[in-house]
């Protein structure tokens, strides 16, 4: 889902393309276009929200056995049945939880590039290709995210653990594109417009991590604040981005590039690996707990039936909405 999304700059060229072909007078072809995804964007949004499940519960495409299935596959990580109360500890926990601000930092770090975005076409015209040209050259992106992105799916699909590793991979053609935009001569049009095509697959991290972070926290209010803090860190980094493309920085952007290089594709690297290295050492000290018979894989909750009676019925902890630090059964996916 998340390649078909990142190849969109396919859809969009071509049809940024096709639309400089209408003529309808003072109805811009710009205008169309955003009629065009405009529409298409509400038509699917009605339907996700018609359509898509908010649990594996109320999936009404599933029999009852597959969503048995979809909720024993969540137990198995001691990530708990979804509860939706909002805890205030929980929230609390997440805010001084160093891993939650590792991910915010990594979020905001990757998108520091993203103000390429929307700079994108402006800075291939400036290499020296017409308006059409540009729009067409432009749909490389979407093919270099579609298939790198399809490639770390596969991966992660078959190998275990590997997240940190995919990510700091997925960092290296971005970094040699910023060298190759420092360092190549103007006059290398197709170097520096292959520098532009190889950084797309900085987008694997951002969609990695993302679900990393929701992987590796555990209780629903922790999970909702970590993933919402996530997301700030993106916004941020959108907000910032585009400053960095001044117009006394243009045509080369050398500070531009410089400026992404260290922040959005060597630090993040950093980020992740470190992450690992944090997680794996907290995994290794509950695998230690846990072979000294310590971690309770039990838990107790409270019924009140409607005479006020309490009773109490000892459960599973997978049962039980705990935080990720609570729970010590809790393994970090790597």
């Amino acid at each position: 889902m998340w390649a078909i999304g990142n190849s969109s700059p396919i859809t969009s060229g071509l049809l940024s393309y096709g639309v400089l072909f209408i003529d309808t007078g003072s109805f811009a072809p710009w205008r169309w276009f955003m009629v065009i995804t405009g529409t298409l964007t509400v038509i699917y949004g009605i339907s996700v929200w018609i359509f898509f499940p908010g649990s594996p519960i109320t999936a009404h495409f599933l029999t009852p056995e597959e969503r048995a299935q979809a909720i024993l596959r969540i137990e198995s990580n001691h990530s708990g049945i979804e509860q939706k109360h909002f805890k205030k500890y929980q929230f609390i926990e997440a805010i001084k939880d160093p891993k939650t601000w590792l991910f915010f930092l990594h979020a905001w770090s990757q998108e520091m590039a993203n103000g390429l975005t929307n700079q994108y076409s402006l800075i291939i015209k400036s290499f020296g290709f017409t308006t059409l040209q540009t729009t067409l050259l432009g749909c490389i992106n979407g093919v270099t995210a579609l298939v790198s992105l399809g490639a770390a799916a596969w991966i992660l699909a078959k190998t275990h653990n590997c997240r940190a590793w995919v990510s700091a991979v997925a960092y290296i053609p971005p970094i040699v594109s910023c060298i190759m935009l420092l360092t190549l001569p103007w006059g290398n049009r197709w170097g520096l417009l292959t520098a532009i095509w190889i950084r797309a697959t900085g987008g694997i991290p951002y969609a990695v991590v993302m679900i990393w972070a929701a992987n590796c926290s555990a209780g629903h209010t922790k999970k909702t604040a970590v993933i919402a803090l996530y997301h700030v860190g993106y916004g941020l980094g959108n907000i910032l981005s585009p400053q960095l493309f001044q117009p006394q920085y243009a045509p080369r952007y050398l500070v531009t590039w410089g400026v992404i290089l260290g922040v959005a594709c060597i630090l993040p690297t950093c980020i992740v690996l470190y992450l690992r290295w944090y997680l794996a050492r907290e995994n290794k000290r509950r695998d230690e707990i846990d072979r000294q018979g310590l971690i309770r894989e039990v838990g107790v909750i409270e019924h009140v039936d409607e005479g006020g009676e309490t009773t109490e019925e000892v459960v599973n902890t997978r049962q039980l909405d705990l935080t990720d630090r609570e729970n010590l059964a809790f393994r970090y996916v790597l």
